[in-house]
């Protein structure tokens, strides 16, 4: 329990209580350090070598931090939680990832004035007999279960086949929680006569290939609104944020068409994706 959500019971209830369901979706704020960074960039407007020096002087970010500012981590925790819900081997290098590095406050501004959240999301979407998984920052909207997940706080969302949605919140990590999830594992292991049965086979599972995913897009650029709008169609454009650019939000894509569109417009300046 604590290598994939900390202090947050979610591997037993996958095994026990959602047995009946297939997993269309889990989708989690798995990084207590980032969800930290993120919430700070956004309450007071400090930008991201602030909030990474605040967060190693509290210990929430190690030394070294590029396990979970490049978006390691809760890679690896999206890889085990879909393994367990297939039965099949999940690699996580195979999962395409982006950290939090180059999120910036010009970013939160645009968010804001969008009535959203940005959040490094750890995503994995049943499609067809594939999963398509990715971790990537995201822009949540009010409505969406994990926008109000702030802190060090971490949140698992589930769908099920026949349950629907619920989710899983709680401290993703810290001393105290994380003995709370060890002593609850060694509890079951002394329980369990044989194998509990959480394992998954060595046959990889097929992954979808991201370039078919579809998102929304936000995309900042140096360019004018009808350059804007000559490449993504007719979006509408924000620019009074800031000075010297424009925002705006595409309609809903798969990623090769984004790269298409992008391709035709100049001074492209960040993209981050919107959920919904």
């Amino acid at each position: 329990e604590a290598s994939v959500g900390g202090g947050i019971p979610i591997i037993r209830p996958l095994h026990t209580c959602l047995t009946a369901d297939v997993i269309e979706e889990i989708s989690g704020i798995l990084n207590g350090t980032t969800n930290y960074m993120l919430t700070k960039m956004s309450a007071e407007g400090a930008d991201y070598a602030e909030v990474l020096k605040d967060a190693q002087n509290k210990g929430y970010a190690e030394r070294n931090p590029e396990a979970d500012v490049e978006g390691h981590d809760p890679a690896r925790k999206i890889a085990i939680l879909t393994s367990l819900i297939t039965g099949k081997k999940v690699d996580f290098e195979d999962i395409y990832c982006e950290g939090i590095t180059k999120v910036t406050t010009e970013d939160i501004a645009y968010a804001k004035k969008l009535g959203l959240s940005i959040k490094l999301l750890a995503t994995s979407k049943k499609i067809g007999d594939q999963y398509s998984i990715m971790v990537t920052p995201k822009m949540l909207g009010a409505a969406h279960p994990l926008f109000a997940v702030n802190d060090v706080f971490n949140a698992i969302f589930v769908k099920g086949n026949m349950l629907g949605d619920s989710m899983f919140y709680g401290s993703g990590a810290g001393k105290l929680p994380t003995a709370s999830a060890v002593a609850g594992d060694i509890v079951e292991a002394a329980k369990v006569t044989g194998n509990t049965g959480h394992f998954w086979t060595e046959e990889k599972l097929a992954l979808a290939d991201i370039s078919t995913v579809e998102n929304k897009f936000f995309v900042r650029t140096s360019a004018s609104a009808e350059e804007a709008k000559v490449a993504f169609g007719d979006v509408c454009v924000m620019n009074d944020v800031v000075a010297d650019e424009i925002g705006f939000v595409t309609e809903k894509m798969t990623e090769a068409a984004y790269k298409e569109c992008a391709e035709k417009l100049n001074g492209i300046i960040s993209m981050i994706r919107v959920e919904g």
